[in-house]
């Protein structure tokens, strides 16, 4: 009898070396899966920012585009949509201020690249920052994106 009393004391005496080590790998472990989510959650949101904010450039230049004025095109084949670049960078203002972007984007800007420079395609630049989830005590000013969106104007027959 003594023989396997001594040899089950032997084990558990091997096994009580590692005691708790499990519990360190599970925190390690969970530590590294939320580090990973957190991770991904901030990339999600910067580039979901950086869509919406690439959807009012859309709408922004699209507006622009149709607030052309008529004049004689290059080829001198008739009438043509001529686009100024005053003309395009007042359209995006008043698109964006109907479409309340100013309350859903932060730091909202419209670029001075904003214009156009062959008179028929309406170019718009847009700038804001985008604030992540719960990493946000690490960037406070927020992360900068930028969407470039054109529009064509153009009449057909």
């Amino acid at each position: 009898m003594s023989q396997p009393v001594h040899m089950a004391m032997a084990a558990r005496q091997r096994g009580d070396g590692e005691a708790g080590q499990i519990g360190v790998l599970i925190v390690g472990f969970t530590l590294l899966a939320l580090l990973t989510v957190t991770v991904v959650m901030a990339a999600l949101a910067v580039y979901i920012g950086q869509k919406k904010l690439l959807s009012a450039a859309d709408g922004a230049a699209v507006a622009a585009a149709d607030d052309f004025a008529l004049g004689e095109s290059a080829a001198g084949a008739g009438p043509a949509a001529v686009l100024k670049a005053d003309t395009v960078r007042a359209a995006t203002q008043r698109y964006l201020t109907q479409t309340g972007a100013d309350e859903r984007f932060t730091d909202l800007t419209v670029a001075p690249d904003t214009g156009t420079e062959d008179g028929r395609t309406a170019r718009v630049v847009l700038a804001a920052r985008v604030h992540p989830p719960i990493v946000n005590f690490l960037v406070p000013d927020g992360i900068p994106v930028t969407a470039v969106s054109e529009a064509r104007a153009r009449l057909l027959q």
